[in-house]
């Protein structure tokens, strides 16, 4: 296992999907519903689960004959370590330079430092078990699903793009805000989301000032109520809908076909449970996290206790069919399944309102000198809005760290209004059997009409 280079798992990826690829290209179907996994037109020659490509700031241009009003972003969090865990896993994952200096200021004391700067550690003990449970987690200075340096890196790019778009080519955000009013951002409670929000906008306005008079508010939800993903605990119908999708007839033998790769990788990971059999989720996080450090897949030493087998290693060519399962179960759950509309109503309808709502109270002067609203949260927030929007099999691929959405709203000269849709760089493409709108200048009335369709007029009562 040491041996092995990531020059060779990366080439043997590329190398089977490109196999793959050939062998599916007849027939291929532009919808996951009633085909099966190996017929399905993935579109994925060009993808890249570690980074997403961001909006070229030197290709952009403006829409004709119009000003830009409102620019609303949402945002995958960038690069970061597992959320899963496998047992005894001898990895190293590093976070050195992601560091928080903290302090506290009285409830209603004026905005200054009162407790002295303190720096927010991660330390994973090193003496395996002896008196805790370090043998159930990685080695280094990461936590669970932190933030790394690279995904830092992400978003600093990323906002350095959006400078050179909306400071410097199009001015329409000032080179350096004076009020805070002129921006909103809004993360989940999840802390990777925050840090990628901090990345983005460093690199957005990188001579802001740094007093606590200028900070910049960060609004969070309560994850009880938390809208910017599937929030299975306040909508148990969600539950509900997931279960009627996995367990239909198509799905299973999907499961089915799929079944013997899962449960080798399980043996390999030394997982077990109910959601290792049921979905690629866990499967994706753990072989592409490496994958995006260069980090050896998991290998498991469960049959060499004597010291003579052979280890079970995943490989290049499990990493690659785990991507493409893992697509697949995503656009069958969001885009392609009878009851995906639904789903999707309860998933992200609420956020979807909300930007809705944001866009109407702007155009009606209520949000003030508002210009640009971020919104860090998750692939889990990223997939249903493409999904809803209806985006093509190439766009509905899982969304790589740091993934884009650019909503930005123009108002014409003859009065009328515009929305366009960017996404990771590019103008949004939609299935060519549901082009419901031209989303380079999306007529606004039109756009509304839309998202309706997946807004809930009353989210508890429709989660009951």
């Amino acid at each position: 296992m040491g041996a092995r280079t990531f020059n060779s798992v990366a080439v043997a990826i590329v190398a089977f999907a490109a196999a793959a690829a050939a062998a599916n290209a007849s027939p291929a179907s532009s919808s996951s519903f009633g085909v099966g996994v190996s017929a399905y037109a993935f579109d994925d020659a060009a993808y890249s689960y570690c980074d997403a490509n961001y909006p070229d700031d030197q290709a952009y241009r403006a829409v004709p004959d119009a000003k830009l009003e409102l620019v609303q972003l949402v945002v995958r969090h960038g690069d970061r370590t597992p959320v899963h865990l496998i047992p005894n896993d001898n990895t190293t994952w590093t976070c050195d330079g992601v560091a928080e200096n903290i302090y506290l200021n009285g409830a209603g004391q004026p905005e200054t430092n009162t407790t002295g700067a303190f720096r927010q550690l991660i330390e994973i003990p090193s003496w395996n078990g002896k008196y805790g449970y370090a043998n159930q987690v990685w080695r280094g200075t990461c936590d669970v699903g932190q933030l790394t340096d690279k995904g830092k890196s992400q978003h600093r790019m990323l906002g350095s793009k959006l400078r050179g778009i909306y400071v410097d080519k199009l001015g329409f955000l000032s080179a350096q805000p004076n009020n805070t009013d002129e921006i909103y951002v809004r993360t989940t409670h999840v802390w990777r989301t925050k840090n990628s929000a901090e990345s983005l906008l460093g690199a957005l306005w990188p001579k802001r000032d740094i007093t606590p008079q200028s900070a910049i508010p960060f609004h969070t939800y309560p994850k009880e109520i938390e809208t910017m993903y599937g929030n299975t605990d306040a909508c148990g119908k969600i539950r509900t809908l997931v279960s009627k999708i996995t367990d239909s007839e198509q799905f299973q033998a999907f499961l089915k076909e799929q079944g013997p790769l899962m449960a080798r990788l399980s043996g390999i990971f030394g997982v077990s449970g109910s959601s290792w059999k049921s979905s690629w989720d866990g499967y994706i996080d753990i072989l592409q996290a490496r994958h995006c450090h260069n980090i050896a897949l998991p290998c498991s030493d469960r049959s060499s206790i004597s010291g003579k087998a052979t280890p079970k290693c995943a490989t290049a060519e499990d990493s690659a069919q785990v991507l493409r399962n893992s697509h697949y179960e995503w656009v069958f759950m969001y885009r392609d399944h009878p009851l995906s509309h639904s789903y999707l109503r309860l998933v992200i309808g609420s956020l979807l309102g909300t930007l809705k709502d944001q866009m109407q109270e702007h155009i009606a002067g209520k949000t003030g000198n508002l210009k640009f609203a971020l919104y860090s949260g998750h692939d889990s927030t990223v997939a249903p809005l493409l999904a809803v929007l209806q985006a093509s099999n190439r766009n509905m691929l899982w969304p790589p760290y740091a993934s884009n959405i650019l909503f930005e709203l123009w108002k014409k000269n003859d009065g009328s209004r515009v929305v366009r849709v960017i996404y990771n760089g590019q103008v949004l493409k939609l299935q060519p059997e549901f082009e419901w709108c031209d989303l380079n200048a999306c007529a606004l009335d039109t756009f509304y009409k839309h998202l309706d369709e997946y807004i809930p007029d009353n989210i508890a009562s429709e989660c009951a």
